[in-house]
């Protein structure tokens, strides 16, 4: 039985590319833009794909046999990486907005009027942090379930 699926690395490949495009479609800050957001189907679509990577990768973790040892890696390693993406994830945020000049609610703000979802803030949705923090979550969630889940299976790696 193979490990990863054709259709679980399409939808890997898929996650990247719509990472990509949503850095394509998003205006930087020093430039100024009037055509609206053309990005917003790319947000849209690249939560679809996360979200269906997301189900593949619980799949994946079902078809495998991990030692309680082994998930108790799985959860501190896990809950590292996500601790970790999440500190960035508000960093960049935080950094986008302040770059902006501040929130849409700020008169002297480049989204000044603008919804939170805009030509110049489809990366704070659909960025390289908010994928691993998608995969950690995944991975930690997974992990403490089945370390907590008393007798139903046993475990051997």
């Amino acid at each position: 039985m193979k490990l990863f699926s054709k259709q679980f690395i399409i939808s890997f490949l898929v996650c990247l590319l719509m990472l990509y495009l949503t850095e394509l479609f998003t205006i930087e800050p020093h430039v100024t833009s009037g055509n609206g957001n053309p990005g917003i189907l790319i947000i849209m679509l690249a939560a679809f794909s996360f979200l269906f990577f997301g189900r593949g990768l619980w799949k994946v973790l079902t078809n495998m046999s991990i030692s309680k040892r082994g998930l108790l890696f799985m959860s501190i390693g896990s809950f590292c990486i996500l601790s970790m993406s999440a500190f960035l994830e508000i960093t960049y945020v935080l950094d986008l907005i302040k770059q902006l000049g501040g929130p849409p609610s700020n008169v002297n703000s480049k989204i000044y009027r603008f919804s939170w979802i805009n030509q110049y803030t489809n990366t704070f949705y659909i960025n390289a942090y908010t994928f691993l923090i998608l995969i950690s979550s995944i991975l930690l969630i997974y992990s403490i379930q089945k370390m907590f889940t008393k007798g139903k299976k046993t475990y051997s790696a």
